[in-house]
């Protein structure tokens, strides 16, 4: 009886079903419109697909596209338009400082490597500046007293400066006066190579000099420093020397004079003889870059493109020494194209390897900015040019150089200057004797390896005496020690056959053939 139930009840069901489907209502088809190909070109590519579309292909071809967020905004389409976040082709680089960087330079010469480099005082339209993100402004002075004053004003003010290039006794004789500003020296732009000249009645002392000696020159003269240094080395302490100025009248009587070829010509010596002049120490004198440590802390990379951009500036004076004083005498204040020349030719470059080895930072080399500053300072204190001490640490600051020195390879060579290997005669005579009366072997170390830097073309010859004469021995593990302590190369440090100044040690300069 149940089994009846349930299959009648299964045939009703059926049945209604059936019923169901066939009076029920059933909406037209419609088939979708077909889509235009622009339309399929904005559309963007499914991910994973194999066939990107044309719009995909105009992505792929333009390059990637960066994005820095979830929504990366407008892509590149085939018509050649970029996306928002792409740089046009001709986009200037990005600004290293928010206004201009303004320099000063104590004389043309010193400002002719920016000027080259900027295509005038300021920025032409290849100017090497412009396209590292800078824009330059060089202003030129012939007195440090307005180039004080720039940088008293700073490079915000329409007259002030962020940057000096000036010697560096120059610059050490007016820090009194900045040192409020906290100035460094960050770049070694150059070198002074003949300007400075030293004249004597009787030429450089070589024994003991009783009382004080008169030396003409001007306060805070590169060539002044160069005349209390030799005479220093020579035996004479700074504090024995008086200081007078040209034209007073203790310049007759004067035994020295120290003097700039430049302003004074060939006759400067007032009828001495001229020692030597920087061209025979070719180092003695750097031309630095001078800014105040905040700005150069702050503003590492705007300097780095500066320095960057002066040994660029070098390299093209370099290649065409007529045509750039031609470009330099054209401003507004220069001297005549055959004036700068002769006065750029008392200018040597400085190129990166240079300014690893004047920082400290590459070589074992005993001349550096350090030891400059600390010997300057000493001298012009002595002498009564300078009257504090001198700061607790050097003022140079060697984070731009390092820069610059990881950045690679860089514009300007490298040459650097060889002894002369000529052979030396026992009766030749040196440019400069220091003598030792009482051995002290770690500083004769010192000093041999600071003139050997000093007078890096010349031969240096060393001799330790005793009672019978030179000490073979004792010269032998001196000039050893020192050759290995500053990494000097052979033939720099020669030993005499027999002793020439007396004295426990005495170390001589020989003049170059």
């Amino acid at each position: 009886m149940r089994q009846k139930i349930v299959f009648v009840l299964l045939i009703c069901l059926l049945g209604g079903f059936g019923a169901i489907f066939v009076t029920r209502s059933r909406a037209p088809h419609t088939a979708p419109p077909a889509k235009s190909e622009a339309a399929e070109a904005a559309l963007p590519a499914p991910s994973g697909s194999t066939s990107a579309g044309p719009a995909a292909s105009a992505v792929a071809s333009a390059g990637p596209v960066p994005s820095t967020s979830a929504s990366a905004g407008p892509v590149p389409v085939a018509n050649g338009s970029s996306s928002a976040g792409a740089p046009p082709a001709d986009a200037k680089p990005q600004a290293l400082l928010d206004r201009p960087l303004k320099v000063v330079s104590l004389g043309w010469e010193l400002a002719a490597p920016g000027m080259l480099a900027n295509e005038g005082q300021t920025p032409g339209p290849k100017s090497v500046f412009t396209a590292a993100g800078l824009d330059v402004r060089i202003a030129v002075s012939d007195a440090m007293s307005a180039v004080e004053e720039a940088l008293a004003r700073g490079g915000g003010d329409e007259n002030g400066a962020d940057v000096a290039v000036v010697p560096l006794p120059t610059f050490i004789a007016a820090y009194e006066r900045l040192r409020a500003l906290s100035p460094e020296v960050f770049f070694v732009a150059g070198f002074s190579r003949g300007r400075e000249a030293f004249a004597a009645k009787d030429g450089l002392p070589t024994g003991p000099v009783k009382g004080d000696v008169t030396l003409v020159g001007r306060p805070g003269a590169p060539s002044t420093f160069v005349g209390l240094f030799l005479l220093d080395v020579a035996g004479v302490p700074s504090a024995n020397v008086k200081v007078v100025a040209p034209g007073s009248h203790d310049e007759k009587e004067a035994g020295f004079i120290a003097f700039d070829r430049t302003e004074m010509g060939a006759d400067g010596a007032a009828g001495r003889k001229i020692v030597l002049t920087t061209a025979d120490a070719p180092k003695l004198v750097p031309l630095v870059a001078v800014a105040p440590r905040g700005f150069i802390a702050d503003k590492e990379r705007a300097l780095a493109a500066l320095a960057k951009g002066l040994l660029e500036g070098q390299k093209k004076l370099a290649t065409d020494p007529p045509g750039g004083a031609r470009i330099v005498a054209a401003a507004k204040g220069a001297p005549e194209p055959l004036t700068l020349l002769r006065r750029l030719g008392d200018v040597a470059p400085a190129s990166i390897g240079d300014n690893a080895r004047m920082a400290g930072l590459s070589g074992r080399g005993a001349l550096t900015l350090t030891t400059l500053f600390q010997r300057s300072w000493q001298l012009y204190r002595g002498a009564s040019l300078l009257a504090t001490p001198p700061p607790e640490a050097p003022p140079i600051a060697t984070n731009v150089i390092a820069a610059l020195a990881r950045s690679g390879a860089l514009p300007g060579g490298d040459a650097k200057a060889e002894a002369s290997k000529g052979k030396l005669e026992e009766g030749a005579k040196p440019l400069v004797v220091f003598r030792q009366e009482k051995l002290d072997e770690e500083a004769l170390i010192d000093t041999i390896g600071l003139l050997a830097a000093v007078f890096e073309r010349s031969v240096v010859r060393v001799s330790v005496t005793s009672g019978a004469g030179v000490d073979g021995a004792k010269t032998k593990k001196v000039i050893e020690a020192a050759a290995g302590r500053f990494d000097l190369e052979s033939g720099k440090l020669v030993a005499p056959k027999k002793a020439g100044a007396k004295g426990a040690a005495v170390v001589e300069v020989m003049a170059l053939p």
